[in-house]
């Protein structure tokens, strides 16, 4: 190693290079499903907005909107069932804390109001600044060519994933509002009681207006400027090949601080910090309820059943579909009869209206 600079004590380490990254593995395999998952359920964040991440690929790739199969909705109010769930509603689903296999209800609603807090994205913004401009820096002092273009590329790919996901953010709300504003709003702001059975068996309970169902739950979100979207998927590529080389050619230090980066933000965003998992895009909020009864409830599908106070022609169709058992099962129907009985003198409201919780 050369005598030591005090002047530029950063160029020294131009020479340090102990050991080397395998940066293709790092940011091709290292967390990516995670990032896909996390990204895709339209949920903002006030502090990792504009942090870089791992598998960045999968966001120029578009595949944090592709679909999951092993999820079914069944509408229990208009005797409908289909296997075709959004792909944003799955990733939001996983990443819910539901411990109970049966007994997580959420309240759904559509608002026409544009939830507008502008200090969010500022504060995200000086976080990525702040995370990205130490890495740019060092890179400028070090004069690490590749350490720029490295430090660079992530940056613009942290624009292009806040493009593609605020686009599809929009979409949901344009086609939600479309739905439940329209000529037949009265028809489709009418609420519909859901229940939606998880990849993993858990069952969830779902309050929501048929708009949404229809034009939200069902379908995936069309990004209103297409060819824009198409072009920023194709910088996001780009960036992305630009980063692997760029980083598996910069120097020790600048790509010791690159893996650091990465992986801190992935955990981050993973975490889901600074998240309202309640605010979903920019029009609407999934409130979880509770139902308030003087005893603790068995986590048994039964007690779903009972807390979704199905009409005789509703539980038909839950029969119908495998949900509900047979009247030969006597035993089962005289517990879900008496249940229903003595739960309906006990419970108070059992759904918030979670417009009271809004700013």
């Amino acid at each position: 190693m050369p005598p030591f600079n005090p002047n530029m004590p950063l160029l020294d380490l131009s020479t340090w290079s102990p050991f080397r990254i395998d940066a293709l593995g790092l940011v091709t395999l290292i967390g990516a499903e995670e990032v896909s998952k996390s990204i895709g359920r339209l949920v903002t964040s006030r502090y990792t907005k504009f942090l870089p991440v791992l598998g960045a690929y999968l966001i120029a790739g578009n595949q944090f909107t592709s679909m999951s199969s092993g999820y079914t909705i069944y509408n229990v109010s208009d005797s409908i069932t289909t296997t075709c769930v959004g792909g944003w509603l799955t990733r939001w689903l996983n990443a819910q804390d539901l411990n109970s296999m049966s007994l997580s209800v959420f309240e759904w609603t559509c608002f026409q109001k544009r939830r507008n807090r502008p200090w969010r994205n500022v504060l995200a913004g000086i976080v990525g600044l702040i995370s990205i401009g130490g890495l740019l820096i060092i890179a400028i002092l070090s004069s690490d060519g590749f350490g720029i273009a490295n430090a660079t590329a992530m940056a613009v790919s942290v624009l292009v994933r806040w493009y593609l996901v605020r686009e599809n953010m929009e979409g949901l709300d344009q086609a939600v509002l479309k739905a439940c504003t329209g000529p037949s709003s009265g028809y489709f702001d009418e609420r519909v009681k859901l229940l939606i059975t998880l990849a993993n068996g858990k069952l969830v309970t779902f309050y929501a207006p048929r708009g949404l169902v229809v034009a939200g739950f069902t379908k995936g979100p069309i990004p209103p400027h297409n060819k824009l979207y198409k072009v920023m998927r194709g910088i996001g590529w780009l960036t992305f090949g630009i980063h692997i080389i760029a980083l598996g050619q910069s120097y020790l230090i600048c790509q010791i601080h690159t893996v650091v980066l990465l992986v801190l933000s992935t955990w981050a965003i993973i975490q889901g910090f600074g998240c309202d998992e309640e605010e979903v895009a920019n029009h609407l909020t999934a409130t979880a309820t509770k139902m308030n009864t003087s005893q603790p409830l068995p986590d048994r599908r039964l007690c779903a059943y009972v807390a979704l106070e199905p009409t005789d022609t509703e539980e038909e169709s839950l029969a119908e579909w495998g949900l509900l058992p047979r009247k030969a099962n006597t035993k089962w129907w005289s517990e879900y009869s008496e249940a229903k009985a003595k739960w309906s003198e006990e419970r108070k409201k059992i759904y918030a209206i979670s417009c009271q919780s809004q700013d």
